[in-house]
């Protein structure tokens, strides 16, 4: 083992070199740091169109004896430049009255309608509403709907004149919110369950290209030593394993270095959300928040189901790279590992939209899946720390059974010259490595 590792680090000092160093490395860390400090920026540009947009709301009365206009009350406070978050000289709802509800929810879910906000009288005489919309009860709309109603009631109390608008329970009977159509899973706080999907959908594309731009490194660092024949000068020095796990850590280690470049940007973007935000739009507007979910233990997950997912991976491609001699056959030997890593992204990015659909899960488990399912449960919050704790000791022992395997074929691969990949020449490979 001491004599192993003098040798393996030569070779992970070389090959992270070599890609650090290189033209294309300086570039694509460049271009990818712009891409993460773009899209840190982007919810402060989400919101500041969202603020230039103008809302359609459906106001329906069920109450036969209300003696005022709620359009007309709604509109004082959805409206007024005061009270409607900063938003000073402009409409932020268009408000209209619908006499047939069936049609207006039917508006709802095609998206003409933000809401309808359903006025009725309870039994106590005080109003009560309905908000019909797929919205969160905790989440801004609401909380907007809900100041128009206290509104409508006082106007309501004072057309009454009789009605008091100070007992216990507010000035209206009740408010609910209900969805306008079906829904899966519950509704979270809608910038919370925002940024829990973009920093989980970012996540996974990172994981994604890890395995696919890094693994293929590997894959291709092999044949190109095979093609220049360094191979056979540097089996003399060193074994096949050390040879393969050297380049596993150079390649890894260039990888990460790349990524901390990425994430410094994304994170210094996401820090600077609310400097711009007061600069260009004078402050932010209640129930906007920069990108709460990124947290130091989703960081951690993420470095770490990083580093085992590519580990896993690139052990595979490099073992793939060894059977073949022509860098035009790479693709073909490396198909299995591309669909295994395609698999993975596309259940994960399915899964970022049904997140407690019963197969997720399981599947999280799954050790070519875990570094990207795991990971988006974790940005989501809906795993508990043994189920992440298992998933990585899975992981781990998967790994250690593709070292074993890989460095078997590798062994033998490293050696083959002109051979065409196929499975007769796979399973020659492993044979000769006994």
């Amino acid at each position: 083992m001491s004599s192993m590792l003098p040798n393996a680090r030569h070779v992970a000092r070389r090959e992270y070199l070599q890609r650090v160093r290189s033209r294309a490395f300086v570039i694509s860390t460049a271009i990818l740091a712009l891409v993460a400090l773009i899209v840190g920026l982007s919810p402060v540009a989400v919101r500041a169109l969202d603020r230039q947009a103008t809302a359609e709301l459906a106001v329906h009365v069920r109450a036969r004896d209300l003696g005022i206009d709620p359009v007309a009350a709604a509109n004082v406070v959805l409206n007024a430049g005061a009270l409607t978050l900063q938003d000073e000289g402009k409409r932020v709802y268009d408000i209209e009255l619908a006499p047939d509800l069936d049609t207006a929810v039917a508006a709802v879910r095609d998206g003409r309608f933000v809401g309808v906000l359903v006025i009725d009288r309870g039994p106590s005489g005080k109003l009560s509403y309905e908000l019909i919309a797929n919205v969160s009860p905790a989440g801004r709309q609401a909380t907007i709907m809900k100041l128009a109603a206290v509104w409508v009631s006082i106007q309501d109390g004072l057309e009454r004149a009789g009605l008091s608008t100070t007992g216990t329970g507010g000035p209206y009977e009740s408010f609910t919110v209900t969805p306008a159509g079906p829904i899966s899973g519950s509704l979270p706080n809608e910038p919370q369950a925002a940024g829990q999907y973009i920093i989980a959908t970012a996540l996974i594309i990172l994981i994604f290209i890890t395995v696919m731009t890094y693994g293929m490194w590997v894959a291709v660092s092999v044949v190109e030593e095979k093609n220049s024949r360094v191979m056979e000068l540097m089996l003399s020095a060193s074994t096949p394993s050390q040879m393969l796990s050297g380049k596993v850590v150079g390649v890894g280690g260039a990888g990460l270095t790349q990524y901390v470049a990425i994430l410094a940007a994304a994170i210094g973007a996401i820090l600077l959300q609310g400097p711009i935000e007061e600069l260009l739009l004078g402050g932010s507007r209640a129930g906007d928040s920069p990108l709460s979910g990124l947290t130091v233990g989703l960081l951690l997950a993420f470095v770490g189901f990083f580093s085992l997912g590519f580990l896993l991976y690139a052990l595979l491609y490099a073992a793939a790279g060894s059977l073949v001699s022509r860098q035009e056959d790479v693709q073909q030997v490396a198909m299995p590992m591309i669909v295994l890593a395609l698999a993975g992204y596309f259940l994960a990015s399915i899964a970022t939209t049904t997140i407690e659909a019963s197969w997720v899960a399981p599947l999280s488990f799954v050790p070519f899946f875990s570094p990207y399912l795991m990971l988006a449960r974790v940005a989501f919050g809906t795993v508990q720390p043994w189920e992440v704790a298992l998933s990585v000791a899975i992981l781990l022992l998967t790994i250690v059974v593709a070292a074993w395997f890989a460095a078997r074929i590798y062994q033998a691969g490293v050696l083959m010259y002109g051979q065409r990949p196929s499975i007769r020449s796979f399973t020659h490979a492993f044979r000769q490595s006994r």
